[in-house]
């Protein structure tokens, strides 16, 4: 099991973090980031400790949180495993005694880890979207991105309305969320008299889609769905469909657009529609607040998955502030529940089941930028 903490001396980062340790007088607050740091997630694992290193240094800068507390992200690698995810949420818990916790970046993972936290700590999941991990989570559950239900909803009424195929086919992952994602679309697009012309599935550590891709071309669809779940596999597919000979239009699954993939997967998405909680053209305060921080410190684009990262760093400061503790995770989740949060991606409420509500934006690829459509 990997983990690292983020106050050790000596490192720019850390020191930006969690502030210098010589002048903290008062405990820190320990966040456990777990994430994918290896592994066909390991990119996007990355993206997101960065956005949460972004914003714990921006709460640090302002004088940390509960009276001069500063916050410690504590780090582990789940691998994009639900094994590992469950390994790291026990060794936050019992062996680095954590105050609360973020993770749950694949669906797998955050379904596995919230059953080894469950009623015991604050759990944040991220960008997972199976409805189960709420629906069926804990008292102190809480998770940011919208269910996968909630986002093809959306998207569905997005791609009727705007996109307007007159067919699509479906390249989605072989697992619960890409079977999910299936059943969701064929519904809402055939309600829109989309013809569905068919599925191919994939494996989660698959690296050629040029078989399924051909397929999906000989079936002449006017679009094909890209259900990726992370950048890596995502910007292979998008480039394979393109050397397939596809030319009708990509559309990327929810949430699943960042600069990275532009960069790898080059001219083949352009065009290509997606659906975020993060509009990069807004002009929130908070947002580019985050961004300026972000781009002092890392090499790498802002990116939806960065943004949840902080987003999840921002809440719980405000809420452990509110609740005068860090450490009584009932006061924490009635102090979640209990307003409306202004973040870097706008107004967030959370449902009495710890599901949070927040604005959907389609976006799209133009230009090499991912630009909202108004």
């Amino acid at each position: 099991m990997f983990r690292t903490t983020l106050l050790a001396s000596g490192m720019a980062l850390a020191l930006l973090a969690a502030g210098p340790a010589v002048a903290q007088d008062k405990p820190p607050v320990k966040i456990a980031a777990i994430v994918p740091q290896s592994g066909a997630g390991a990119f996007d694992g990355q993206l997101a400790l960065e956005g949460m290193q972004a914003e714990a240094a921006l709460v640090n800068a302002a004088g940390g949180i509960l009276g001069g507390r500063k916050i410690e992200l504590v780090v582990y690698d789940d691998k994009g495993t639900p094994e590992e995810g469950v390994s790291a949420a026990r060794r936050a818990m019992e062996q680095d005694k954590v105050d609360m916790i973020v993770g749950g970046w694949f669906s797998a993972v955050a379904l596995s880890m919230k059953e080894v936290t469950r009623d015991k700590i604050i759990s944040v999941m991220t960008s997972s979207q199976h409805p189960d991990v709420t629906a069926k989570g804990h008292k102190f559950l809480f998770r940011l991105n919208a269910t996968s239900n909630m986002m093809s909803s959306k998207y569905g009424q997005e791609i009727c309305a705007r996109i307007k195929p007159k067919s699509v086919a479906f390249i989605t992952i072989n697992d619960d969320f890409g079977r999910l994602e299936v059943d969701n679309y064929t519904k809402l697009l055939g309600a829109c008299n989309v013809e569905i012309k068919g599925n191919e599935f994939y494996n989660r550590n698959d690296t050629d889609f040029t078989v399924a891709l051909t397929k999906l071309k000989s079936l002449n669809p006017d679009a094909i769905y890209v259900s990726a779940i992370n950048t890596s596999q995502g910007a292979t597919i998008y480039r394979q469909a393109r050397q397939a000979g596809f030319r009708g239009t990509l559309i990327a699954s929810a949430g699943n657009m960042n600069p990275k993939l532009i960069e790898l997967a080059g001219p083949a998405l352009e065009g290509v529609y997606s659906i975020s909680l993060y509009a990069p053209d807004s002009d929130n305060a908070k947002l580019k607040a985050w961004t300026e921080q972000y781009g002092k410190t890392f090499k790498n684009q802002p990116a939806f998955i960065g943004t949840l990262g902080a987003q999840a760093v921002q809440v719980l400061a405000a809420a452990a502030d509110k609740a005068g503790t860090a450490s009584d995770p009932d006061k924490i989740a009635a102090a979640l529940r209990s307003q409306t949060w202004p973040t870097l991606l706008g107004e967030i409420k959370f449902e009495e089941n710890g599901q949070a509500l927040q604005n959907l934006y389609l976006i799209r690829v133009e230009g090499g930028k991912i630009v909202s459509i108004k």
